[in-house]
C-alpha cells in the first residue's frame, strides 16, 4: 500500500497548466495595475509551451507494466512577464499568443514564488486523482480510497475558527466530498456571503457539523472562499509516482491517467501514434475544461523541430469551439472528450484505423 498526500489550495484553481513562469514585479507602485489595465507592465503573455510524454513521467511499482511505441503528450502554456512596449504590441498582434491581466496569473496578495508553489500543489493533486481514476478503469478495487478533503493548514483570514488541522471535510450541505477538488468545486459554485454547513470528521473519528459563511477570495473578489489548505488522502493498491518537473496546474490530469493506463495494459493505447491532449480529471474520470487551449494546440503541432508533432489532440468538449479556431502549423485530428472512457474509446478507434466519434480535422493555418 502507498499513501498519497497532496495539497490543494481552496482559493482558485489555475487550469492553464503553466511552465517557465518568469517573475518580474510591476514597477514599485508607479504602474497602478487593475484587472482591466492594458499597459504592458500590467499584462503577461501566454505563449505555446513545451510538451512532455506522460508515459516517460510515470513510475509504477507493485504491478506489471508494458512498453509503449507511441507518445501521450501533456501540453503546456508558458507565461512571459515583464513585457515592454515592443513585446507587448507584438504579443497582441500574434494569433498564437494571448495577453491577460497580470493579476489573473499572479494574484496581488501572493508573490510569484507562492503562485508557483500553489500551481505545483494543484499539479500534484491532479496526478493523484488521475492515478485513482486510471486504477478504477483498470479494474483495481479503489472503493473508499478517497474519503474527503483534509485540512492541512488554515489561513489567517479563514472564515471560521471551528476547523482544525487534521479535520476531514466529508460533505457540504449533505453533498458528499470525496477529495479536495470536489470540495473546491462546491465552494467556487457558491457566492461570497452564502451560508453552508460542512460535515467534518475529526482525527479521532468523531463527526460534527460546522456552519460557515463564505468570504471573498483575495485573488478574485467575486468567488467564494473558506481560507484553508486541503489535502486528499488516497490509499491506493499500486505505488504510482509522477514527476512533472516545473509544470504546474491540474490541466494534465487526462493525459496522466492515460499514461498510467498505457503502462498497466498489455495493449499499446497509442498504436505507435503521437497523441497530445489536455483536460482536468476527477476521481470518477470526468474530464473538465482548461485554459490556454490555443497555445497548447500550437505547441503540440510545433515541437521546436526536434520532435515529431502530434497527429491527434484530445480536447475537453467544453473547449472544443476554441480549439477549432487554433492557428496550428500542421494538420491534426481534434477529438472532443467527456471522460476517461471516451478517451479510451477514441484511442481504440484510432488503433483500428477508424475515425473517433465527432472527430474534427483541423487544418494548418495558411
Amino acid at each position: 500500500m502507498h499513501r498519497w498526500w497532496s495539497l490543494l489550495l481552496a482559493l482558485v484553481a489555475v487550469t492553464i497548466g503553466v511552465v517557465a513562469v518568469a517573475a518580474a514585479a510591476v514597477a514599485s507602485g508607479e504602474v497602478p495595475c487593475g484587472i482591466v489595465s492594458t499597459q504592458p507592465a500590467c499584462e503577461v503573455a501566454l505563449v505555446p509551451g513545451p510538451t512532455e510524454d506522460t508515459i516517460g513521467l510515470v513510475r509504477i511499482e507493485g504491478a506489471t507494466t508494458f512498453p509503449s511505441t507511441g507518445e501521450l503528450l501533456l501540453t503546456t502554456v508558458a507565461v512571459r512577464d515583464g513585457l515592454d512596449l515592443g513585446t507587448w504590441w507584438e504579443a497582441r498582434r500574434s494569433t498564437t499568443v494571448d495577453t491577460v491581466p497580470r493579476e489573473t496569473i499572479y494574484p496581488p496578495d501572493l508573490d510569484p514564488t507562492e503562485t508557483a508553489e500553489q500551481n505545483a500543489l494543484l499539479m500534484e493533486d491532479s496526478q493523484m486523482t488521475a492515478a485513482l481514476a486510471a486504477l478504477s478503469v483498470a479494474g483495481y478495487d479503489v472503493d473508499g480510497a478517497a474519503t474527503g478533503a483534509a485540512v492541512a493548514a488554515i489561513e489567517s483570514d479563514a472564515v471560521t475558527d471551528a476547523l482544525t488541522v487534521g479535520d476531514v471535510i466529508t460533505g457540504v450541505d449533505g453533498t458528499e466530498v470525496r477529495d479536495a477538488a470536489s470540495l473546491v468545486d462546491q465552494v467556487v459554485a457558491s457566492s461570497p456571503g452564502d451560508e453552508a454547513t460542512l460535515q467534518v470528521r475529526a482525527e479521532d473519528g468523531t463527526t460534527r457539523s460546522v456552519d460557515v459563511t463564505y468570504g471573498r477570495n483575495p485573488a478574485d473578489r467575486t468567488r467564494a472562499y473558506i481560507g484553508v489548505l486541503l489535502r486528499t488522502e488516497l490509499d491506493l493498491p499500486v505505488d504510482i509516482s509522477i514527476d512533472a518537473g516545473v509544470i504546474g496546474g491540474p490541466s494534465a490530469g487526462l493525459m496522466f491517467a492515460l499514461g498510467v493506463l498505457d503502462l498497466l495494459g498489455d495493449e499499446d493505447l497509442t498504436g505507435g501514434a503521437i497523441v497530445a491532449g489536455t483536460g482536468t480529471i476527477d476521481v470518477d474520470g470526468r474530464v473538465g475544461p482548461v485554459g490556454g487551449v490555443r497555445q497548447k494546440l500550437v505547441g503540440a503541432t510545433d515541437r521546436g523541430g526536434v520532435s515529431e508533432p502530434a497527429a491527434v489532440f484530445l480536447v475537453p468538449r467544453a473547449n472544443l469551439a476554441e480549439a477549432r479556431r487554433a492557428p496550428v502549423g500542421r494538420d491534426l485530428l481534434l477529438v472532443p472528450i467527456d471522460d476517461l472512457s471516451g478517451a479510451l474509446a477514441a484511442l481504440d478507434a484510432l488503433r483500428d484505423g477508424r475515425e473517433p466519434a465527432e472527430a474534427f480535422a483541423l487544418r494548418a493555418a495558411s
